[in-house]
């Protein structure tokens, strides 16, 4: 069993001079399309890239092998007779982390804008405190990710809703009680505030939810200028991978 045990107290100039530091852990059980897709954009952007995969998941083992990334192999996904306890595989990669910036737990088919270090590092005041979310994007297929990826950054600052052509800006989640809560698919913090993920109820509906309350309301940030994609085969439905079963077609 693995659980992400907080670290020791660190000197704070050692919080300085890995100030910069950026490192992402995501999951992928059968998802191997849609992580080639995402690994070519995304690694470039982090200092550490840590995928937590299942022992059987050859696909996705040799994704990460092409992409040079970080390849945790574990059986905890099935822990406890769960259909899909995401959480604990998730702490089985933080275990992986390797230094004292930030953190950030992104979903495999989720695709960082090439902006990206620039929007969060030089164009956005980070506290150490908080935990961040982003806006998505759904974006149907591959050729459609790159169609949008080719247009000039700067004409992407406003969207449109439902969006440009075969695409469709994503929900973010609201609870009555707790606020804006930053859900799983990005999810950013530092590791001065490290927390461990809670393990999942059977599926991956509610861990990234009990992840991100454990920061107060007041600590839970929106960063209204980064957009990320969120690539898709199809038009997805709400909670259709929660259990582990996928139900997109693979992409074309």
């Amino acid at each position: 069993m693995s659980t992400y045990s907080l670290p020791p107290s660190v000197p704070d100039s050692l919080y300085a001079t890995e100030s910069l530091r950026l490192e992402a852990v995501t999951t992928c059980v059968g998802f191997d399309d849609m992580l080639d897709v995402s690994l070519a954009a995304n690694h470039r952007h982090l200092d550490t890239m840590i995928v937590v995969t299942s022992h059987e998941d050859r696909l996705t083992q040799s994704c990460c092998q092409k992409h040079g990334v970080t390849c945790v192999q574990t059986d905890l996904f099935k822990k406890n007779g769960r259909k899909f306890n995401k959480g604990a595989a998730i702490n089985a990669g933080m275990d992986h982390f390797q230094w004292h910036g930030w953190r950030m737990h992104l979903d495999a088919d989720i695709v960082l804008p090439e902006e990206f270090r620039r929007v969060i590092f030089n164009h956005t005041h980070l506290e150490r405190d908080c935990i961040y979310g982003a806006n998505r994007m759904d974006v149907m297929g591959r050729a459609a990710l790159d169609a949008i990826r080719s247009q000039p950054s700067h004409s992407r600052h406003f969207v449109n809703v439902p969006g440009p052509e075969h695409a469709v800006l994503g929900g973010m989640f609201f609870d009555k009680l707790r606020g804006y809560v930053p859900i799983g698919f990005f999810q950013l913090w530092h590791s001065s505030a490290q927390k461990a993920y809670p393990y999942s109820l059977g599926t991956a509906a509610h861990d990234d939810v009990m992840f991100a309350a454990q920061w107060p309301e007041s600590r839970r940030r929106l960063i209204p200028t980064l957009l990320v994609w969120h690539l898709c085969s199809q038009k997805p439905a709400n909670g259709e991978n929660w259990d582990g079963n996928r139900n997109q077609p693979r992409l074309k």
